[in-house]
């Protein structure tokens, strides 16, 4: 009587010589390597007070594997960077990596676009508040306890993103000007 075989045992026979290209290998090394990277962002993410502990544990890693752990660390903190009051804290993280250093100048210039959006916003918001209100009063709504409800707006406007992903591209290919 003849053995029946599992599915394991007919994989295994059918994949006996196959090995990974170089190729497929970097691949695979570089996938590992970026799930790393994001891991370690989300962890400074949320823990902004231990960066220093938890960018000094790089140094147990190969320098060859170092330089493409930080390499890719920079590249999803960049692309993490919302175009909102919350930059402000990732930026401060972005300068406590070691490529921070050549890009200091595009950092500070990021701090100072979003602080000054964000000093606009507020003067433009106090205007959008009394316009919502003259709205309210025409309908018989009024009073001091009468506060209305700010449509929800993007920090940027339109030429502004275009701005910030400049100066977000900047930081991704080094390009400072």
């Amino acid at each position: 009587m003849a053995e029946i075989r599992s599915t394991i045992d007919l994989i295994m026979e059918r994949t006996r010589g196959m090995t990974l290209s170089e190729d497929e290998k970097g691949n695979l090394r570089r996938e590992e390597f970026t799930r790393r990277a994001r891991g370690l962002r989300l962890r400074l993410l949320d823990n902004p007070t231990g960066a220093e502990e938890i960018l000094s544990a790089l140094q147990s890693e190969s320098e060859e594997d170092r330089a493409l752990l930080q390499t890719l660390l920079w590249e999803e903190m960049v692309q993490a960077v919302p175009a909102d009051e919350s930059a402000l804290p990732q930026l401060e993280l972005l300068g406590k990596l070691p490529q921070a250093g050549s890009k200091a100048s595009t950092l500070a210039q990021m701090r100072s676009f979003i602080k000054s959006r964000l000093k606009d916003r507020s003067r433009d918001r106090r205007t959008i508040l009394a316009r919502e209100q003259k709205k309210l009063a025409a309908f018989g709504i009024s009073g001091t306890a009468v506060v209305p409800k700010i449509p929800k707006q993007s920090l940027l406007g339109e030429d502004s993103l275009r701005v910030w992903e400049k100066l977000k591209a900047e930081l991704r290919d080094g390009n400072t000007e």
